[in-house]
């Protein structure tokens, strides 16, 4: 270690402690935390026929998708300090019984109104535009149409909540679930997002369900924002840009099925250099019965601008972690030898490996470091090379969502 005189020692502790102690060009202002409720223990469900709402309900959200979509415009105090933010998120089954995918979305302003004007008027569901599944021209030639945000995804459990209690659930629990789960709650940190979702005037919010029954499921859900108590902590220059999203979001849109034909392209354009770039990853086999994509491991292959990014297989291996919030799981006897012995145990469909997700679980993202990206054109490649192909009875597709963030 470096010694320094005694006096020069001094000047170097009070003029650290002084750094410490203030901001360059003064303290930033504390407003305190901030909380918005989203739902609180409302319905999402599937009424054929249902119309979408045009005005907002007394919660001041709007139903859409036949009910399966809650669409809430709210707005989130622009901050000079850095906020920890976390989204959580309560789900308990109504009466479905099943398994179904989910997420939380968000579009800025301007994208977000027109998402609503879209699902309201229906007819507008192309399986590459709609909802920007990738940056798409809008008719309004001053705007471009952008994919939607997905701040948390995941995958309903087997009728957690309704069928907790029930005489049926009760006599086929097995002996290592000490009791069924009422419910199931989800967090994510959406902290290194805070400019974007702070900056806008109207962020609008959105949570959707693929159930198919008009008893559908209650979610419960906020957003907490907390400020930081350092004086000098102040909010990073952080940019995010939602690059596509797949996730069938409109009654008549069809899921994505493209990746048995060949990669996925996503184009963008960046004005200006963007510095420690990271790029957030989501996907998820579905369908296919138990040949299906939902069930097969199958390789994706990331690609930025020729170069490749990363080849893995995204895959659950550890679904049997949370078998308490499945109560209707349906299950097969399974026999097999250990030691010479032959067994047999109850293996439950909710306990079954998967395309990188588990009933009852949040899908995390892959998130990766792209380091510094020129700025001009880019493009982001997708490929998973051993997709099934859609057809009259196997249902194979992928929900697949990326989102860059720089400095």
């Amino acid at each position: 270690m470096k010694s320094f005189p005694a006096a020069a020692g001094c000047c170097a502790l009070a003029a650290l402690a002084f750094g410490l102690g203030s901001c360059q060009h003064g303290d930033l202002p504390i407003y305190g935390d901030h909380t918005v409720v989203l739902w609180d223990g409302d319905t999402l469900d599937f009424a054929g026929g249902r119309s979408p709402d045009t005005l907002p309900s007394t919660d001041g959200d709007y139903r859409l998708d036949a009910g399966r979509i809650r669409l809430k415009p709210i707005s989130l105090p622009d901050r000079a300090r850095r906020c920890d933010i976390t989204l959580d998120v309560s789900l308990r089954s109504a009466g479905d019984p099943w398994d179904k995918s989910g997420t939380l979305f968000a579009f800025a302003d301007e994208a977000g109104r027109d998402f609503l004007s879209r699902m309201q008027a229906g007819g507008d569901a192309d399986t590459t535009t709609f909802a920007g599944i990738l940056a798409a021209p809008n008719p309004n030639p001053d705007q471009v149409r952008t994919p939607a945000l997905e701040l948390m995804r995941f995958i309903t459990p087997f009728g957690v909540g309704h069928f907790s209690h029930t005489e049926r659930a009760l006599g086929y629990k097995p002996e290592s679930v000490g009791a069924w789960a009422d419910s199931v709650h989800w967090s994510a940190d959406l902290s290194g997002m805070q400019q974007w979702l702070t900056g806008a005037d109207t962020l609008w919010v959105g949570i959707y369900i693929d159930t198919w029954t008009d008893e559908g499921y209650t979610v419960s859900a906020h957003i907490q924002m907390e400020e930081s108590a350092l004086a000098c902590d102040a909010a990073l220059d952080q940019h995010t840009l939602p690059l596509l999203n797949t996730t069938k979001l409109a009654h008549d849109q069809r899921p994505f099925t493209a990746f048995n034909s060949g990669p996925l392209k996503v184009p963008f354009h960046l004005d200006s250099e963007a510095l420690n770039a990271t790029l957030d990853f989501l996907t998820t086999g579905h369908g296919g019965h138990a040949g299906g994509d939902e069930f097969t491991e199958q390789p994706h292959i990331l690609v930025l601008d020729g170069d490749t990014l990363k080849a893995w297989t995204p895959w659950r291996n550890d679904c049997g972690a949370y078998r308490r919030f499945n109560p209707t799981s349906g299950f097969w006897p399974s026999t097999y030898v250990l030691n010479g012995d032959t067994l047999e145990e109850r293996v439950a469909s909710s306990d079954l490996s998967r395309s990188n997700w588990c009933p009852g679980d949040a899908v995390a993202p892959l998130t990766l470091d792209l380091g510094d990206l020129a700025a001009g054109d880019h493009t982001l490649e997708i490929a998973i090379p051993g997709a099934q192909a859609w057809t009259d009875s196997t249902f194979n597709f992928w929900n697949i969502a990326a989102t860059l963030h720089w400095q």
